[in-house]
């Protein structure tokens, strides 16, 4: 039985510090905003971070919200508000692109021109066809004679000039364009076979002609004249240090345009943010998703790709416990000071007291992947809980553990499914072992019935296709090899956390960012079951004492 305090602080119905994603939660990050390093990194035009990188509930957007509260001349894009999903229906650009030609090109002159839009937008007052006709005349009089600037212009002028409407206008004219010459490029012969399935019906010798057809098209992208274009925008127009511009790209992870042009689409952004920092009072920040960002460069990767030369451009978000502290004290205070009429109320006053050794919020927080997220949705669990009582007990924090965990597995497997879509079989190899074990400790009977549900499943990740090749007639492999790939992926999503040998310290990939793959399992390595997990999993390493006293 429970034994109510005396206070006169009761915890309400539907009492929350906010709410899991930054899009909703604005007016409690407007007044609880904890600086964790990443927004000063993001506002200085010098520092070439410019991709937000973290996981899901790290807090990236929130830190973009953040920016357009504090700075000046911010200005937001929507990937979905950008006609993309024109690009990505063009029947013209699939037809080419089933032959086999390359628009990486056209994709990175697409967001080339939406950004520079977007930026003489925000500079200048362009609200009709005058204003934009206006200023091109007077910057050709200025660089009547210098060539280099005036071709610049002209180019920018060349490829239209309805500055004043909407982006997605201007998306739609430079797409319409190129696919005007991709048309011509090609025999009247052709034009009937020019449908959604068009690439399809074409020969082998077809293919071949469109393919030297259409690159030769794309290739005539002009980007070098793309370059003195932001050269001259650097030079003339954004030369000002003390008036710095932002772009900012959020909800790159939303269904704008289908999963295959997405990944060229965004890769196409991340080689442009690199070229816009050319402009040294400009700044391009865009938000990716850890598995989004590992996708994308997935299925672009190309023979001369190396992942370390863009990471300068990653703000890298990381929480230490004291900062995810500070998150939950201001908010706790804030949210009950609406209530109270001002009172202020701290941590201490709503959290368990001690039990022993053991506190509250560390209990909390390793059960976290330290990211505000998962804290703000475990309190907030607690404070359901609580309803209707002046704290939070201890039974009560346990009693909301198990909504947490289930809720947090769950948001694991919508996180990185689209990288691993076998990851829930992954997850079957460990269900039923306790909270620290080795690989020997895995029952083979566990092992065969994730093989056959990712076999079943047939996807096609690493994992599927092990599953698949261990079940046929040709069996090469052992259900070792599916095991420890397994391994691998529950460690990098955060499952597990992973001890090479007996001298090495426990690694947790969301606090040393390390990696290990199946090839660095061994038969020495020890396994630990992330305690965020420990509910939904059955985990228990300890009987839990319900003291209603604490």
């Amino acid at each position: 039985m429970e034994i109510q305090q005396d206070s006169d602080l009761v915890i309400w119905r539907n009492c929350n510090i906010g709410a899991p994603d930054a899009e909703t939660d604005r007016d409690l990050l407007a007044s609880c905003f904890v600086e964790n390093g990443c927004i000063e990194q993001v506002l200085d035009v010098a520092s070439p971070a410019s991709l937000i990188v973290g996981r899901t509930g790290a807090g990236k957007s929130a830190t973009l919200i953040r920016l357009e509260q504090i700075a000046r001349n911010v200005v937001e894009v929507n990937p979905s508000d950008l006609s993309f999903k024109y690009v990505e229906n063009s029947t013209v650009l699939k037809f080419f692109r089933d032959s086999g030609v390359d628009l990486d090109i056209f994709y990175r002159m697409l967001w080339r021109h939406v950004l520079i839009t977007e930026l003489l937008k925000a500079r200048y007052d362009w609200s009709n066809e005058g204003a934009v006709r206006n200023w091109f005349d007077g910057f050709f009089e200025k660089f009547k004679r210098d060539p280099v600037k005036a071709r610049a212009l002209r180019y920018l002028q060349e490829w239209g000039d309805k500055f004043w409407q909407d982006t997605e206008v201007r998306v739609k004219e430079v797409t319409e364009k190129i696919e005007t010459e991709l048309k011509a490029s090609v025999s009247a012969s052709y034009m009937a076979k020019l449908s959604a399935e068009g690439g399809a019906k074409l020969s082998e010798e077809e293919k071949s002609e469109i393919y030297t057809r259409g690159s030769s098209v794309v290739n005539r992208i002009q980007m070098k004249e793309l370059a003195k274009l932001v050269a001259f925008l650097a030079d003339e127009v954004f030369d000002d240090p003390q008036k710095p511009y932002y772009i900012t790209i959020d909800n790159l992870d939303e269904p704008w345009v289908a999963a295959g042009a997405k990944f060229s689409l965004i890769r196409s952004l991340i080689e442009e943010i690199k070229v816009f920092r050319k402009i040294r009072n400009v700044k391009i920040i865009a938000v990716l998703r850890q598995d989004l960002l590992e996708k994308v460069y997935n299925e672009t990767r190309d023979g001369g790709f190396q992942e370390e030369k863009y990471e300068a451009y990653y703000a890298h978000i990381k929480w230490r416990e004291k900062d995810l502290e500070a998150l939950i004290e201001v908010r706790v205070n804030e949210v009950f000071k609406r209530k109270y009429t001002g009172r202020k109320v701290m941590l201490s006053d709503i959290f368990p007291k001690d039990r022993g050794n053991e506190r509250a919020l560390p209990y909390i927080l390793e059960r976290t992947f330290l990211r505000p997220r998962d804290v703000i949705s475990f309190v907030n669990e607690c404070l359901s809980c609580a309803e209707g009582k002046s704290r939070i007990t201890w039974a009560t924090l346990h009693n909301a553990e198990e909504k947490y965990s289930q809720k947090r597995f769950r948001s694991v497997l919508d996180e990185w499914t689209q990288l691993f879509p076998s990851l829930k079989y992954a997850v079957g190899v460990i269900r039923g072992l306790p909270e620290s074990f080795i690989e020997s400790d895995i029952k083979q009977e566990t092992i065969d019935s994730s093989i056959l549900g990712a076999a079943a499943e047939g996807a096609e990740d690493e994992l599927g296709r092990l599953a698949i090749d261990f079940l046929s007639p040709n069996k090469k492999i052992k259900s070792e090899a599916f095991t420890r790939v397994a391994l691998s992926v529950l460690y990098h999503v955060g499952v597990i956390g992973l001890k090479q040998n007996a001298t090495s310290p426990f690694a947790w990939v969301y606090r040393d960012g390390k990696n290990f793959s199946h090839v660095d399992i061994g038969v020495g390595c020890h396994f630990r079951i992330h305690k965020m997990f420990w509910r939904e999993f059955g985990v228990s390493p300890k009987a839990l004492s319900y003291d209603s006293h604490q």
